[in-house]
């Protein structure tokens, strides 16, 4: 008897954990999908009249199937759109056909969630792959975004907050596995956030730069899902890419396996640079200011093109063998890119770079200190010679 009361404590204990964070207890999850899309979208922001316009315009045209699975977090603030009720707090949808984004459509609410904080994130993954189980997963990350720098990736005004690369770092090991990842936010796609990945996804899929109202057409891609479940994840990722037609740049890249080639060859790219600074200063000057970079973002440098500077402007052998393997390295990961005519050297992921030591700033510090690319690889000891 005593057993019996311990035990239906304890289940009492669990049912008030899981209503606190979810706001109702599901009966029993789904039975298994082919794939489960789950989409966090950081709309308490100046990108709040976009929120059920995408639910209700691109995710639900399609909505879930026995074979493709869609939920999404939708956090709205005061301010910017009214409809639907004006609701603002953090709703946590399973989309279905022809969903209309409002309150009774929610399958809970969150309350005042701070999208910027990991837990929120971990909390979203948890009960995603819980109740709507799945052999495979994609996150599409909805919102503001610059790459690594702090205080821009899924922006949260209400709560001051942003999910910075070193807290998705801490928060990627309690995701779990996830097949693909995609950006539908300003220029992440960066080694230093694909390097963040790799390992946790098949994928990911991003622009280099900044993203338009339309970014990623979910309707497409879910479209594409649900008459074929059976796609693999570089298919998907393929297909988000190709989605954003409308976009300046956008890219979808192997973060598994294959992208430890590329990571080797830039490290060795980067130690071969650092050797050869002091006979080659002139030669770097004129190949970084010659590389494609992107609109208001001077520091980010495509990376292919950044190479392939390097390669014809200096004669020493060892840079341009190691210059080549970069470039071999970036065509070897990047499933799909597309650029309009105004990025003709775009090839799909950036770089940071430092021109002076003027450039040396909270943000390098952060880069040097928190960024696990930087922390890794011997690109960051090569800038830091080199901006002097």
């Amino acid at each position: 008897m005593r057993k019996l009361i311990r035990l239906s404590v304890i289940v009492a204990t669990i049912l008030v954990l899981i209503t606190s964070i979810t706001g109702r207890v599901n009966a029993a999850p789904a039975a298994k999908a082919k794939w489960t899309v789950m989409v966090y979208m950081s709309g308490d922001n100046n990108l709040e009249d976009y929120i059920v316009k995408d639910l209700e315009l691109e995710l639900a045209p399609t909505g879930s199937s026995a074979n493709v699975q869609v939920v999404a977090l939708a956090d709205r603030g005061p301010g910017y759109d009214i409809s639907r009720g004006d609701w603002q707090t953090t709703k946590l949808y399973h989309v279905t056909q022809g969903m209309i984004a409002d309150s009774a459509s929610a399958v809970a609410d969150w309350g005042e969630r701070d999208m910027g904080d990991k837990q929120t994130l971990i909390d979203f993954v948890t009960w995603s792959k819980a109740n709507y189980p799945a052999d495979h997963y994609v996150l599409y990350f909805w919102g503001h975004g610059w790459n690594w720098h702090p205080g821009y990736v899924m922006a949260d005004d209400t709560n001051a907050g942003t999910l910075d690369l070193d807290e998705l770092k801490a928060a990627i090991p309690s995701l779990g596995f996830i097949d693909v990842v995609g950006y539908d936010g300003c220029n992440m796609e960066s080694i230093e956030v694909l390097y963040a990945w790799r390992g946790h996804a098949t994928a990911v899929s991003a622009s280099q730069e900044y993203v338009g109202w339309n970014g990623i057409e979910y309707d497409v891609v879910l479209a594409q899902l649900a008459a074929n479940p059976a796609m693999t994840a570089d298919q998907v990722a393929i297909a988000t890419s190709q989605s954003a037609s409308t976009d300046k740049t956008w890219a979808a890249v192997a973060v598994d396996a294959r992208f430890t080639t590329l990571i080797t060859a830039v490290d060795q790219w980067s130690i071969a640079l650092k050797n050869g600074l002091a006979a080659n200063r002139k030669k770097y000057d004129r190949a970084f200011g010659a590389t494609q970079n992107f609109w208001q973002a001077p520091m980010d440098k495509d990376l292919y093109d950044m190479a392939n500077e390097i390669n014809n402007n200096v004669t020493d052998a060892t840079i341009k063998a190691k210059s080549q393997a970069v470039m071999s390295a970036v065509n070897g990961v990047v499933l799909n890119e597309h650029h309009v005519n105004g990025y003709p050297d775009a090839h799909g992921i950036t770089i940071y770079y430092v021109s002076s030591a003027a450039g040396k700033d909270a943000n390098y510090t952060y880069y040097r200190t928190k960024v696990d690319f930087a922390l890794q690889t011997g690109w960051d000891e090569f800038i830091d010679a080199y901006a002097k």
